[in-house]
């Protein structure tokens, strides 16, 4: 993680994402702007934060390990939207994993001093309500369509989804766990993006190669 601390980069965050749009008493004081590399945790699973994110730029995952060591995909997170809200809350004390897809650029609440101010205003409460119900309903939209959609077009939007840098290198055991579908059912369909020249296998991953062809997939225009 980087701390910004350029006054002329944190002025042009402010001036651009100005805090008081979703806070109804000055922030700042209690702010930081912060960087993660692609990869890089955002949460660390099974600790209690002690800040609350705002994801100004970026994508990341949300991710749950089991006792026997699996680790499932929960959901996936775009810019602009909260993390670590639901610990906020008090709706789970120990934080569920967050690593940065892309390399993420954060607002860094620090609560200990400001959590009471926070969970006492009426404008933020107000905008995290609405936040929380548009999560719901994207969840539910992306919950259907893995029922309606053929593995080729919800895996072709699971790469673009992931990747960074046009590589692609998610676990084939997570993907399939997320997708709903076999390994052997992924493996299958990958091997047919390669083998049609969407995709190329490389040491780091799989390399996006044909980018337009992949979202048509991804839009069920193929």
């Amino acid at each position: 993680m980087k701390v910004i601390c350029s006054k002329e980069q944190l002025d042009e965050y402010y001036n651009h994402f100005p805090l008081s749009d979703y806070f109804g008493f000055d922030l700042c004081p209690y702010t930081s702007i912060v960087r993660f590399d692609s990869t890089e945790n955002i949460l660390r699973e099974g600790e209690k934060p002690d800040s609350l994110y705002y994801l100004l730029s970026g994508r990341a995952k949300l991710f749950l390990s089991h006792e026997n060591g699996r680790i499932s995909l929960i959901n996936f997170l775009n810019a602009p939207c909260f993390i670590g809200e639901m610990e906020l809350l008090g709706a789970q004390e120990a934080a569920n994993g967050v690593t940065a897809i892309t390399p993420c650029t954060c607002y860094q609440i620090h609560i200990h001093n400001c959590k009471d101010k926070i969970l006492n205003d009426p404008k933020f409460l107000r905008y995290l309500c609405l936040f929380l119900s548009h999560k719901a309903i994207g969840n539910t939209s992306n919950y259907t369509k893995n029922q309606a959609y053929p593995l080729e077009v919800r895996l072709a939007n699971f790469i673009l989804l992931t990747s960074c840098n046009q590589i692609y290198r998610e676990k084939h055991t997570e993907a399939a766990e997320f997708l709903g579908v076999t390994y052997r059912h992924l493996l299958y369909v990958l091997a047919a993006f390669v083998k049609q020249g969407y995709l190329k296998k490389t040491e780091q991953g799989y390399y996006i190669q044909d980018l337009n062809a992949l979202r048509k997939i991804a839009e069920g225009k193929s």
